[in-house]
């Protein structure tokens, strides 16, 4: 219970590292989250390593970049905007960005025309002010469309170019309709035509009737019946029964 606590400590508050230097001259720098008589895990950030005592040289506590900034922050004098400069770049070399951040900031509070400090934060010059970068667009007539700033006519043509494409689709999909409509129309009427011949004419004794699939039985003699849309009749010979 008390190696668990130990190691929830170490997680939640990572003040200090540990540099565990190895035989032959490698080096482990994170967190101890356990030791034991054979071996020490260490927690370096993206996993844990565990390597056995025999190859432990010696291990040796340091401060973390977050505990050092911290330490030096508090030894910077109320109003020293330099101090507070020289720390921001510190952090900033070290890819601290929220710490770097603070710093900066301390440094506006005390020059707030500081040029560096103002770009640091992504602040820009208009008229001489140091103002944010969106107030610097929207000064100058920009607006925020589809996560980019753009002058409002620019923002006009893109609404109107995608409204008359959606028309133009619109209307495609409308004369394909009517179009399909139309057809199965006339499919419709064909059918029509041709179910009501072979239901109304009269098959009379020695034709060879045509029936849509194809030709039917032939009495003799026989006179060939044409159904609607059939080509000429091929001549077939009376013969006696």
């Amino acid at each position: 219970m008390r190696r668990g606590v130990l190691v929830i400590a170490l997680v939640a508050a990572p003040l200090f590292a540990d540099d565990v230097y190895l035989r032959g001259g490698g080096q482990i720098t994170g967190q101890i989250v356990e030791r034991s008589g054979d071996s020490v895990t260490v927690d370096i950030g993206a996993g844990t390593l565990k390597v056995k005592t025999s190859s432990v040289v010696r291990i040796e506590k340091s401060m973390s970049p977050f505990q050092e900034y911290r330490e030096q922050a508090s030894k910077i004098p109320k109003g020293d905007a330099e101090a507070w400069r020289k720390l921001a770049r510190w952090a900033t070399g070290r890819a601290m960005v929220t710490m770097a951040g603070q710093a900066w900031s301390k440094v506006l509070a005390i020059l707030p025309d500081d040029p560096e400090a103002n770009r640091a934060l992504g602040r820009v010059q208009l008229d001489g002010r140091w103002i944010t970068e969106e107030e610097s667009y929207r000064g100058r007539g920009y607006v925020q469309f589809d996560g980019e700033w753009m002058m409002p006519g620019e923002r006009q043509a893109i609404l109107d170019e995608r409204r008359a494409r959606v028309e133009a689709d619109r209307r495609a999909s409308d004369a394909q309709m009517q179009a399909d409509e139309q057809a199965k129309k006339q499919r419709d009427a064909q059918w029509d035509a041709e179910h009501e011949f072979w239901h109304t004419t009269p098959a009379q004794f020695g034709d060879a009737t045509y029936w849509p699939w194809g030709p039917g039985p032939v009495y003799w003699p026989a006179t060939p019946v044409q159904g609607p849309g059939a080509g000429t009749p091929a001549t077939v010979p009376t013969q006696a029964p």
